[in-house]
């Protein structure tokens, strides 16, 4: 006979994404793989309201404007408490929401768009309005040029 052994160590491809649910963002092993590179341990959170992008800048230190990045020991992926970032956006996904992302090198952003379904309030055609737009309650978080 001749059998062939087949070798179950396929390599696996895939791209970086982002996870959203219960109040966090978490990264797949490809893009924790591509922000641990650029040394990050904290995160800044940027936001344009009138494309509906999230972009994540990895940050070496802590500042008032970073979010805590959490990386399990000895695996590539990680997550960020993001809860008040989603609740400025009013995120409303009941499910987990998987979305692809890129990383920009020139801007040193690891950017996503996010769908627009899953975003502000529960009305049919609410535009997301502009990045200065403040809401009732709701402190403005300003305006970052990157």
């Amino acid at each position: 006979m001749a059998y062939e052994l087949f070798h179950n160590k396929a390599a696996k491809f895939s791209s970086p994404q982002l996870t959203i649910r219960s109040g966090k963002i978490a990264f797949n092993a490809d893009a924790g793989d591509i922000l641990a590179g650029v040394g990050m341990k904290f995160a800044h959170i940027l936001w344009d309201a009138v494309t509906g992008k999230i972009a994540i800048r990895p940050i070496t230190k802590e500042d008032d404007n970073t979010f805590k990045v959490s990386i399990p020991h000895g695996k590539r992926g990680g997550t960020i408490s993001a809860q008040s970032f989603l609740n400025y956006i009013q995120w409303r996904a009941s499910q987990p929401v998987i979305i692809d992302a890129n990383w920009n090198d020139a801007e040193r952003l690891l950017e996503a768009s996010m769908p627009r379904e899953h975003i502000g309030p529960a009305r049919k055609g609410r535009d997301l309005g502009t990045a200065n737009e403040r809401r009732p309650g709701r402190k403005s978080i300003g305006r970052v040029d990157v």
